[in-house]
């Protein structure tokens, strides 16, 4: 009269079904922003420390000249920054500085993926002589969430 229930031992189709569609709907979504994170990550390291040398080098210059570096004096101050994956340029008003990243598109450049973005560093300047930050623009910074004053 009793009927035994068999006990069930194991998954059935449906449910490793159902757990591989939400392993790959994270996949989908985490992978984007990993690469993302990559690319930050290579951009704080490779760049970042070149952009800032040559920030406090035109601090320097215009705390001691009271004007903004242009031509010839600003090729100088580029001595002590690793320019290796970027090409800096100054505006000819000497306030706004251009770092375009390297145009080799190699897998070898590990900044390939953002090859020919711009970061552009416009420096705010206060009364008292000195500048007082870096307003940070360009398709560069945009991307990599930098926008705005620094």
């Amino acid at each position: 009269m009793f009927i035994r229930m068999r006990k069930s031992k194991g998954f059935t189709l449906v449910e490793l079904m159902i757990v591989v569609a939400i392993i790959g709907i994270l996949a989908a979504v985490a992978v984007p922003y990993y690469q993302k994170y990559i690319q930050r990550a290579r951009l704080t390291s490779l760049v970042m420390p070149g952009v800032h040398a040559t920030q406090t080098n035109v601090a320097s210059y215009f705390s001691l000249n009271n004007s903004f570096p242009t031509g010839g004096s600003f090729a100088s101050l580029l001595s002590d920054a690793d320019s290796t994956y970027y090409a800096p340029t100054v505006s000819s008003a000497g306030s706004a500085i251009t770092f375009t990243l390297s145009k080799e598109t190699s897998s070898t450049n590990p900044l390939h993926a953002m090859a020919n973005s711009t970061l552009v560093c416009t420096a705010l300047s206060g009364k008292s002589g000195m500048i007082t930050g870096w307003v940070y623009s360009g398709n560069l910074a945009t991307t990599m969430g930098l926008a705005g004053v620094q």
